[in-house]
């Protein structure tokens, strides 16, 4: 069966149906009258909002949770678009895994854009030593080769298959134009480089096939850190000990205000590059499944689209 094109069933009072999946848990909320559900349709990387009213209709979402269901939508919108849940049941052939539903990079793909920014590195004074440090501790075997499969995010930026080595690899990019635009930093650049790469590493034992590990709530700083460690005497041996800290400083302060600050100047420049990238990304994801190229941003209100390819 054909997938429910979730762009096309935004459309305000459309009325849709098909198979959709549900990639991470719907939330129940307390409403003014009655209780109601909340979550997101999932699809080649974009996330779709959807509401369900009514208990007898919720009740199935609650019950199995994320999966493949058939449902009816109707378009709606109320502070943005959304769809309402008419009616939904379980999938019920055999025809359809959540391999259809998934958008995603080829290895091949990222290997080619990661080989492209190490090239641009390298001429802006990233060392072979650094290089071969990233290689050893992506071969580690607990990382299950899986930085170039999972994705950076559940809801939010690069959230396909591939998406962390995507959003490293867009990262990467901006770092190499920062190391051209101020030299004194690139006495710094294998620290910087190494952080990228490092500084979501954890997202690999937060994630598991774009939904939440079991152990989801450890989250992918604490995590992150923990691998570290299991490297720390081959970096150390590259490099000292102050460089291994300084690492460990990226990975917890990377988010900025939330959550850890950032306590070096490394950290605090990962973070701005971390937040251009990602909050970029996320942009140019809502203006192309935003009716009428208008977007909603929860800081600055309605923002006015700008032409873009939607071929890319």
């Amino acid at each position: 069966m054909e997938l429910l094109d979730l762009s096309q069933a935004l459309e305000k009072g459309r009325v849709s149906r098909g198979p959709v999946l549900i990639n991470s848990k719907p939330d129940l909320r307390s409403g003014r009258r009655d209780d109601y559900v909340t979550g997101e349709f999932y699809l080649k990387g974009q996330t779709f909002p959807f509401r369900i009213w009514e208990k007898n209709i919720y009740g199935i979402v609650l019950e199995y949770g994320p999966g493949i269901y058939l449902a009816e939508t109707v378009g709606s919108d109320f502070n943005g678009p959304y769809l309402t849940v008419r009616s939904i049941d379980l999938y019920p052939g055999d025809d359809l895994t959540r391999n259809d539903f998934m958008g995603g990079l080829s290895r091949e793909e990222l290997m080619e854009s990661l080989g492209d920014v190490k090239r641009k590195l390298t001429a802006v004074g990233v060392t072979e030593t650094c290089w071969q440090l990233v290689d050893s501790a992506l071969a580690r075997p607990g990382l299950e080769g899986r930085f170039f499969i999972e994705g950076a995010a559940v809801r939010h930026h690069d959230n396909v298959v591939g998406g962390l080595a995507h959003h490293t690899a867009k990262m990467l990019r901006i770092l190499a134009a920062l190391l051209e635009n101020n030299p004194e930093l690139r006495k710094s650049a294998d620290l910087l480089t190494f952080s990228i790469f490092m500084h979501d590493i954890g997202k690999i034992f937060e994630y598991r096939d774009l939904d939440l590990s079991e152990f989801w709530f450890a989250n992918h700083r604490v995590r992150g850190i923990e691998f570290l460690a299991e490297i720390r005497d081959e970096i150390i041996s590259h490099y000292d000990e102050d460089f291994y800290r300084q690492v460990q400083s990226v990975i917890a302060g990377h988010h900025g205000q939330y959550g850890d600050r950032p306590t070096t100047v490394a950290a605090a420049i990962v973070h701005y590059i971390d937040v251009l990238e990602s909050q970029t990304t996320e942009l140019l994801r809502e203006q192309l499944n935003a009716p009428g190229g208008k977007v909603r941003h929860p800081d600055f209100g309605f923002l006015q689209g700008i032409p873009l390819d939607e071929s890319e």
